[in-house]
């Protein structure tokens, strides 16, 4: 059987987010018109249907999933991106030569086996302890999970740790609507907005935060000043002292 398969909107679902809970899915968004695309094509081709490639590739035709396409943020073809346990975990752009794609393939996760059912999956418990369950909160965070993060975040308990629970609800809402598909993709700074979150579900906060300012320095008024917001998160997950919140709290300062 190849290893080698069409994917469109209607079956991304299946062909991609649940097969990537057995195996990591690399998706490459292409179009027949794209020279780097015929260039870089076959070599995926090839190494997906190598023996223990560890990989399986799904071809989806830009052209002919736009919305897919904006969805997930293709702003250039060829675009390949791999999906593990149901999320996003890296890209590249562009013709990569071959040492280059095999090294990308080898530093992807693995995918952990389960078997994700067609229902919601148990919302996690909060901890009693206000500390401990700020604690959790951070950790779902930093794993990209807004849902989860939600609903350990929202209705804290009165404490020394509820402004900083507070703080953090933003950035989980945030993430959140991004996985639920409501950050709306209307012109180039939606689409911005909805790539920062992606990018920061996959812990790549410098080019997260960039486009976050990007959006702000272009609209403060932007979704009711939410990107401010997501942004104050963010400084807040990741501590005074990280060199991100540094150099991003003097930028965010200036655009007041």
């Amino acid at each position: 059987m190849s290893n080698v398969f069409d994917s469109n909107q209607a079956t991304f679902q299946q062909d991609v987010i649940q097969k990537s809970y057995e195996t990591p899915v690399l998706v490459d968004f292409w179009a027949p018109w794209c020279g780097p695309c015929r260039m870089l094509g076959p070599v995926l081709e090839r190494m997906a249907n190598e023996t223990n490639s560890g990989f399986v590739l799904a071809k989806v035709n830009s052209d002919h999933n736009q919305q897919l396409s904006m969805q997930y943020g293709v702003q250039g073809i060829p675009n390949v991106k791999a999906f593990v346990n149901g999320r996003l975990v890296d890209e590249f752009v562009g013709a990569q030569p071959e040492p280059m794609v095999r090294q990308f393939v080898q530093r992807l996760p693995k995918a952990n086996g389960a078997n994700p059912a067609p229902v919601a999956s148990p919302k996690p418990v909060a901890a009693d302890d206000p500390a401990d369950r700020l604690q959790q909160g951070r950790k779902l965070l930093k794993q990209g999970n807004g849902c989860e993060a939600l609903t350990v975040l929202n209705n804290f308990p009165d404490s020394p740790e509820a402004a900083t629970a507070k703080k953090l609800q933003p950035l989980a809402n945030y993430l959140c609507d991004a996985v639920l598909g409501k950050l709306s993709s209307a012109n180039d700074l939606d689409n911005t907005y909805r790539q920062a979150a992606d990018a920061i579900r996959r812990r790549d906060y410098s080019t997260g935060m960039y486009q976050l300012l990007t959006v702000i320095n272009q609209s403060k008024n932007y979704r009711d000043g939410e990107p401010r917001n997501v942004m104050l998160g963010l400084f807040e997950l990741l501590g005074d002292s990280d060199p991100l919140t540094k150099a991003y709290q003097q930028s965010l300062v200036a655009t007041v």
